[in-house]
């Protein structure tokens, strides 16, 4: 009988998990989020990243003015997302002023919230913003 001994059977479960780490980094950046119609978004989906696209139907900038509001409707509903003052301001080095956004169709990836018994999308970061049309 052919005997396994304990070095080889960690050198198998050593070469295993090295193969799934590299093939884990190497599909990272080839995983998109979901993409959704807003009105399919549910508590269901907190804390899960989300792409939706849809037209600008407004910006409120905060009272600090650190942080904007967008009105973003798809046709089968209406949701507001966040923009947090940090991908704001990479936003505007882009020479994309937010405020001029209404209007216009875009595309977003960000993280589903609830804030005040209503699902919110927080912007991922600046580059989580595409301007399609």
């Amino acid at each position: 009988m052919v005997g396994i001994d304990d070095k080889k059977i960690f050198k198998v479960a050593l070469f295993t998990a090295i193969c799934g780490l590299v093939g884990m980094i190497a599909s990272a950046n080839s995983i998109t989020p979901q993409t959704v119609q807003i009105k399919d978004m549910d508590r269901g989906m907190l804390d899960k990243e989300v792409s939706i696209e849809g037209m600008v139907t407004g910006v409120i900038q905060s009272q600090k003015g650190e942080t904007y509001f967008l009105e973003v409707m798809d046709g089968t509903g209406r949701i507001k997302v966040v923009v947090f003052e940090s991908a704001a301001t990479e936003i505007q080095k882009t020479s994309v002023n937010l405020e001029s956004l209404t209007q216009r169709r875009i595309k977003i990836v960000g993280k589903v919230t609830e804030y005040k018994g209503s699902l919110e999308l927080v912007l991922k970061d600046a580059s989580s913003l595409k301007i399609v049309a």
